[in-house]
């Protein structure tokens, strides 16, 4: 069975109250001893038999704040107290007319009144038996026993960190009979299962929802009563993002601008080196808040490390483009190089640089010559008679149209235009992922 609780109110406003008192005006300590000697000795009441064959017991969760949520350590803890309600007619002296019109409640203890035995299912601190001798347990006249056992509870919570810091976590408080079986004892949530009258804020998440369910649980062949508080919390992601989301984001942009460095300057591989241990340190950072599992993976956890290859990506084509801009001017550049080239630059939209094959010829008596350099042309073995006119071919050597420095030009180009594009798009699916997290959750 589910109930589905509502929306959490806001907290901080003043709530108003209307408890009416009943006075006891013939009441005297004489009469209520009496009434406890009835009870308990004349009565031989036994505090090891239940109250019937089987006793229903209303159970309300009242939360007083969330201390925390340890996502690492997958645990939850609440502060809160649990308001226990059952029926003990061996208890009730409605009909006693000596006492009912003067005492309207009685005080009693776990030593002498009969309780439920109930444990916190999920607990990973303790899973003892519910107890706190401080806390009084109230009899009504009508046999009505309330008892609020308060404390700090730290129970397990399976949490999904997929959209970390955008997460939400459902965190469940179970509580359990202990002993009895579900014949003999049986939960029941009471209106509202989840009360919080008295609820204050925690800094780091919200209390967003609630919703409650019935069930049996079975040990060793037999069943035995509980109910769950599925407590949902919201992450305020204000300080993750600042602290965490935004510089891992800029990161992801500064390794890109390593192929803008002049190659000349030297510090192009200390540059790429420092981003690169940047995003070493915050996966560290990252990797200590999300749990050791490998049933949920963060998608900052995915993104980390792919800007991370990309990083070290960037170092290696930064060692090839700073080779090639310090290779000797004379030596011979391979067609592989040149096919390579001319891809990245086809891949990155820009234009290629094409060969000049036209001849330079000054005309009759000038000496009017086109834009190649004197020093790659060389004078055709056919020279025309009764003419000055010369005709100039280019050097075979230089069919390439690049030098060493140009080819470390383009692919700096090349390589910075292709960075940045796919630096943006992994970027903007990773916030479209985390957005899309956020407004479903």
């Amino acid at each position: 069975m589910h109930n589905k609780g509502s929306r959490v109110p806001k907290y901080g406003k003043s709530v108003t109250f209307t408890d009416v008192q009943l006075v006891q005006s013939g009441y005297t300590s004489a009469k209520e001893n009496a009434l406890r000697t009835l009870l308990f000795t004349t009565n031989s009441y036994q505090i090891q038999a239940r109250p019937a064959s089987k006793v229903d017991v209303n159970i309300t969760c009242n939360v007083l704040t969330f201390n925390s949520l340890d996502v690492r350590a997958q645990s939850l803890t609440t502060t809160g107290y649990f308001d226990l309600s059952w029926s003990d007619a061996r208890l009730s002296w409605s009909s006693n007319s000596a006492y009912n019109n003067d005492i309207y409640a009685i005080y009693s203890d776990e030593d002498t009144v009969w309780r439920p035995p109930l444990i916190m299912y999920n607990s990973v601190k303790d899973i003892s038996v519910m107890s706190d001798d401080a806390i009084p347990l109230r009899v009504q006249q009508d046999g009505t026993v309330s008892w609020t056992p308060s404390g700090i509870y730290e129970t397990m919570c399976e949490t999904d960190v997929t959209f970390y810091p955008f997460d939400t976590q459902v965190c469940d408080i179970t509580v359990s009979t202990w002993g009895y079986t579900s014949t003999e004892i049986t939960l029941n949530l009471h209106t509202p299962p989840v009360d919080t009258t008295y609820y204050t804020e925690n800094g780091e998440w919200e209390f967003n929802t609630y919703y409650t369910s019935s069930s049996t649980k079975s040990r060793r062949g037999k069943s035995f009563s509980s109910v769950t508080f599925h407590m949902s919390l919201k992450r305020r992601p204000m300080y993750h993002v600042l602290n965490t989301l935004i510089p891992t984001i800029l990161l992801a942009f500064l390794s890109c601008l390593a192929f803008k460095l002049p190659p000349d300057s030297g510090e192009r591989i200390g540059y790429c080196l420092t981003v690169l241990l940047s995003y070493a340190v915050y996966l560290t950072l990252v990797s200590t808040i999300i749990p050791t599992t490998s049933v949920n993976t963060s998608l900052l956890s995915v993104y980390l490390v792919f800007i991370l290859a990309m990083g070290m990506v960037s170092v290696l084509l930064t060692i090839i483009v700073l080779e090639c801009h310090h290779t000797d001017p004379d030596t011979e550049i391979p067609k592989w190089i040149i096919k390579t080239l001319n891809i990245l630059m086809t891949v990155t939209f820009q234009e290629k640089k094409t060969k000049s094959s036209c001849c330079c010829s000054p005309k009759h008596g000038g000496n009017n010559v086109e834009s190649l350099e004197p020093q790659d042309l060389q004078p055709d073995d056919s020279l025309s008679t009764g003419s000055n006119k010369v005709l100039y071919t280019r050097n075979s050597t230089a069919d390439t149209n690049y030098t060493w420095i140009e080819i470390g030009q383009r692919l700096d180009k090349s390589f910075l235009r292709l960075f940045l594009f796919i630096v943006l798009i992994s970027t903007l699916a990773f916030t479209a992922g985390l957005g899309i997290g956020y407004a479903t959750n």
